[in-house]
């Protein structure tokens, strides 16, 4: 039914803005020139001067940007031109070479730079240039205007496009995103984008994270003249190839399942323009409506029985419905001649249903997700001298997140095969208010580019959770299963009603940054950050940051074709809850399971451990809880922080060519070395001693402890070879960006929730780590082809990422559940599964083989093409042209006059001149090789799902619906 309307609505448009726009071509003999003036930090220049002269070097024209920083120069006859852009304080722009044709409305937006020493902006028109400027490296991307097109809408697909544009960052902690300088917070719309920055400067002392994997997103401020955008997008499953995973699996003789009804449809739209002479306003509205479908691949538990102990493997669809609502409203205002203030409200709000089914997690696992954000911005960006800027900016967001589990029962685990019952995230509500405030000074002197600052954040956290009271058992087999004989049984006692944990959590950064131009072949650039933070030991942390580029060609005269670049820096993550995710781990999970210093005392919240319990169940997945004074006297579990704790520390060196291959193509080659330390886990200090020296496992079975302490440490290491190479080309009818990453890694840890498989040596997981993947390519374009048709390729390919083999045993007594086979000494011995790595044994207790290697399997490669085509429409009154009204009337028709006549309204419908109106149509494809994008399979050695796959693979690979390959219809209108 919401299909057929959106059809429908469709239709209408569609028909309507046809109806009211045909007509016939009119003649148009000039073109225009429009753009935005900004600083480096993305705030606009009011003011600034803009000059448009031809090859001879006579002006045709000039024009001043506004309070908005925008400018518009109308009624150019077509050529080429020089434009040359000036504002007190800052270096000349020049733009050489820019074509305008007749009937075109040009856009160029100049970013400029402090004044130093003879320095100078200067780019050929629609081409690449390097330089030994440290934002100009080759590797970077910068996507603006046209170039967003390759983009999806979705801003929850957008930022997976964007991490996969990003590359693979070092270590296990992912790609950085900024927006509008503030990390963290909500991917905006894409129709709100100025600008995107990916890799820029990579070793700017600005920035706390890693440069490459570092995304910077700039927004779209008001206008002086009104303007306005209205976008709907639609998927019905239809549309789709269907989920490869339904069936996949089922055994001979079962009865397929067919694939649910799912759709997505979202509308959203802006508009801005003035308020007064000195101020504007820009407003956007994001809603998207989605009912997706979960494919669930697991064991029946009803299935398993003596008969067949192994039970039966099936499929079950549920739907998961989710919407999203996102309202930003914006201001821009000229406090003066060089003062500028922006204000920025963002309200969001996500409700979904039905999440955590999937794979082997049964439909009762289902819990609800509602999320609301309140997050007000304000930036101020101040013109001190000439030659000294000040960008003060603050935020707050106020995070209220809720999670509720829809049903209450124990929940019952059998390792790699199912979880049955009720969810043991419980109930959770978590009330974050977040606070931070920068100030950036950005400066020039002599042949120095000078930027230094501060960053203060603050964070309140009350996190209200009963997760756990539930109850959950632990199977290591189905067998286990069928013989009621769980090997665990875990339930957290609150006591004296303490559900709710509170902190308060701050950070701190001070900066500074000299790029330092010796002469116009050498820049070098050195910085020093220091940062703290409250709640661990380590309080003092300094990042040193070197950055050189020299160009081996190339005079005061004649540009650079080569530019070796060389940096290093120390980059530390803070452990806090910045990020806002529901139910805070680490230091929240600290109070709630706090350690108390006086054995007579209780903690807020007990987590007790029962090894072999009694189990009954009165029907599969309704496990009853056994009595809680049988809870109370087994092993509590408390969670603390190492007392020696330290922020972790990614050291990262590179080295680099550019190469100017053509005026319009720029290359790069870097090597990358990344070294970890200090890295976060997890680590169970009160297991037994377990001496793995001999890469075996102990003849007898280890004691298990009276009590489990899970203690935040900081011991983690990683080591990381990357190689990039890099090709962009920007012409004027096309840009492509492309690069290709060959990556070497290993570590002993994933992330803070990783556990060592023996606490007494972590290193003894030091293995291929799941973010190491070993090739990478990207691919990302726009094409613009005739009669309006843009065509925007985005490509991604992955070779398969390492994966650990576990038997879903715990052999070390450190209260965990992932001890790896070992290798067996044949295929015909008990416990032994033949693998494609060989002849594994799932049962090694006391055999003395050797333990296999961490990250010994592979997944499946993945290749994913999402492709954008879209045809522009033209309609309304011409802008920039002659004649009454601002374009040319005439011809034949009713009345002499064509069907919208020549006395003003609407022109007719046409993509050749630049109208007041435009209509876009575009029909987006997802995976349109309908490629089968997996994860890897089943790594539970004892599970009989062992080595299936189970689950699409995430991020860009894996489009927002049911289906393997989606097809999306868009319709856009412009004014």
């Amino acid at each position: 039914m919401k299909f057929r309307f959106f059809c429908i609505w469709l239709l209408v448009l569609l028909t309507s803005v046809t109806i009211s726009a045909v007509g016939q071509n009119l003649p148009s003999e000039t073109g225009s020139l429009h753009g935005q003036v900004s600083d480096p930090s993305g705030a606009v220049i009011p003011g600034a001067t803009v000059t448009l002269s031809d090859s001879s070097g006579k002006t045709v024209s000039t024009a001043t940007a506004g309070g908005t920083g925008a400018y518009q120069i109308p009624n150019i006859p077509p050529g080429m031109y020089n434009v040359v852009v000036v504002a007190d304080g800052f270096a000349p722009y020049v733009h050489d070479g820019v074509a305008i044709s007749a009937s075109q409305s040009r856009e160029l937006n100049a970013a400029l730079v402090l004044q130093a020493e003879q320095q100078q902006v200067q780019v050929s028109a629609e081409s690449s240039t390097i330089d030994t400027t440290p934002d100009s490296n080759a590797n970077a991307v910068v996507l603006k205007g046209k170039d967003l097109d390759a983009l999806s809408d979705d801003p929850d697909e957008l930022s997976n496009e964007l991490q996969a544009l990003a590359g693979p960052s070092a270590g296990p902690n992912g790609a950085q995103i900024y927006i509008d300088g503030f990390s963290g917070g909500q991917i905006p719309p894409k129709s709100s984008i100025r600008e995107i920055r990916i890799n820029q400067n990579p070793f700017s002392a600005e920035f706390d994270r890693i440069g490459y994997g570092r995304i910077e997103i700039l927004t779209k401020p008001g206008t002086e003249k009104l303007h306005g955008h209205l976008y709907s997008r639609g998927n019905y499953s239809g549309f789709n190839a269907q989920n490869p995973l339904l069936n996949a699996n089922l055994p001979a003789g079962s009865t397929p399942l067919q694939e649910p009804s799912y759709y997505s449809y979202f509308l959203y739209g802006n508009v801005g323009g003035p308020i007064t002479k000195t101020s504007s306003y820009f407003v956007d509205v994001f809603n998207r409506d989605n009912q997706n479908v979960s494919i669930i691949d697991a064991i029946n538990p009803a299935s398993i029985t003596a008969a067949n102990p192994n039970g039966t493997e099936f499929n079950q669809t549920l739907g998961n419905p989710s919407s999203r609502l996102d309202i930003s409203p914006r201001f821009d205002m000229q406090l003066g001649e060089s003062n500028t203030l922006t204000l920025k409200y963002d309200y969001y709000r996500a409700v979904n249903t039905n999440e955590g089914p999937g794979e082997t997690n049964l439909a009762s696992q289902a819990y609800n997700v509602h999320n609301e954000e309140n997050t007000l911005q304000a930036s101020d960006s101040l013109v001190i001298s000439k030659n000294f800027v000040d960008d003060i900016r603050f935020r707050y967001r106020r995070i209220r997140d809720a999670r509720t589990a829809q049903f209450t029962s124990p929940s019952v685990s059998v390792q790699g095969a199912f979880t049955d019952g009720g969810s043991s995230s419980g109930t959770v509500q978590d009330n974050q208010d977040n606070y931070e405030i920068q100030e950036y000074f950005t400066g020039a002197k002599g042949k120095h580019s000078l930027n230094f600052g501060t960053r203060w954040r603050v964070y309140r956290d009350a996190n209200f959770t009963n997760a756990g009271t539930n109850g959950q058992y632990t199977f290591t087999s189905t067998t286990s299963y069928l013989n009621r004989t769980p090997q665990q049984y875990q339930v957290t006692v609150v006591n004296n009603n303490q559900y709710t944990a509170r902190a308060v959590l701050f950070d701190g950064a001070l900066f500074y940054q000299d790029d330092w131009k010796i002469n116009p072949r050498f820049t070098f650039s050195y910085g020093m950050r220091w940062e703290t933070q409250n709640y661990i030991h380590d309080k003092d942390d300094w990042a040193p940051r070197l950055y050189l580029a020299y160009a081996l060609d190339g005079n005061k005269k004649k540009r650079p074709k080569t530019v070796l670049r060389l940096g290093y820096g120390w980059f530390y993550q803070r452990f806090t809850v910045a990020n806002g995710s529901i139910g805070t781990p680490y230091i929240i999970q600290t109070i709630h399971n706090n350690l108390p210093s006086n054995p007579s005392q209780l903690s807020n919240q007990q987590v007790f451990i029962i090894n072999n319990p009694p189990y009954t169940q009165t029907s599969p997945g309704n496990a009853t809880k056994p009595p809680l004074g049988a809870a109370t006297a087994a092993a509590p579990t408390y969670s603390t922080i190492a007392p020696n704790f330290h922020a972790a520390l990614d050291m990262q060196g590179a080295v680099g060519v550019d190469r100017q291959l053509a005026k319009n193509i720029t290359s790069n080659v870097t090597y990358l070395y990344s070294r970890g330390v200090h890295q976060y886990l997890t680590n169970n200090i009160n297991a037994p001693f377990f001496d793995s020296a001999t890469n075996t496992y102990p003849d007898t079975p280890l004691t298990t402890p009276t009590s489990n302490i899970y203690q935040y440490q900081s011991g983690g290491v990683y080591r990381e070879d990357q190689i990039i190479a890099s090709v962009n080309a920007r012409y004027q009818r096309y840009s492509l960006a492309s690069f290709y990453t060959y990556t070497t890694a290993k570590a002993d840890t994933s992330g803070v929730g990783y556990f060592p498989s023996n606490a007494s040596n972590p290193g003894f997981d030091y293995g291929r780590p799941d973010f190491a993947l070993k090739n990478r390519f990207v691919f990302i374009g726009t094409v613009s082809a005739p009669y309006q048709v843009r065509i925007s390729p985005f490509l991604v390919y992955n070779s398969g990422s390492p994966y650990n083999i576990q038997i879903g045993n715990d052999l070390t007594a450190n209260n965990q559940f992932n001890a790896r086979p070992t290798f067996a000494r044949s295929c015909s011995e008990a416990g032994a599964v033949s693998t494609p790595y060989g002849c594994l044994n799932a049962d090694p207790t006391g055999t003395g083989e050797q333990i296999i290697p961490y990250g010994l399997g592979t997944g499946p490669s993945n290749v994913s093409l999402n492709l954008n085509v879209s045809k522009a429409i033209g309609f309304g009154p011409r802008i920039g042209g002659h004649g009454q009204n601002g374009w040319h009337g005439g011809g034949r028709g009713l009345n002499g006059r064509g069907l919208s006549g020549n006395q003003g309204g609407f022109g007719p419908m046409s993509a050749g001149v630049p109208r007041k109106y435009n209509l876009t149509l575009s029909v987006f494809g997802a995976n349109v090789f309908n490629h089968e994008n997996l994860d890897p399979p089943n790594a539970t050695l004892s599970s009989p799902l062992f080595g299936k796959y189970q689950s699409l693979a995430g991020g860009f690979f894996t489009p927002r619906s049911a289906g393997n390959r989606s097809i999306f219809l868009n319709a856009s209108l412009n004014f």
